[in-house]
């Protein structure tokens, strides 16, 4: 699988070390180390945070303002 430009660096080794983790406590403390880790790239990136608008309000909003 190729890298994602928007791909923080370490991301997919963390992920391989989740897949084998031995137990729950080495599960969690890689999950906290993954999401520290997205927590700082969002942080220096925040133009690739995607929009969190529902596409349903979205809509809605449009066909309100094509009506008379």
């Amino acid at each position: 699988m190729p890298r994602l430009d928007d791909e923080p660096p370490g991301w997919r080794e963390l992920c391989a070390r989740l897949r084998t983790a031995k137990d729950v406590a080495e599960f969690q403390a890689i999950l906290d180390q993954l999401n520290r880790l997205l927590t700082a790239h969002e942080k220096a990136h925040p133009e690739s945070l995607p929009d969190k608008t529902p596409k349903a309000k979205v809509r809605n909003s449009a066909k309100k303002a094509k009506a008379p």
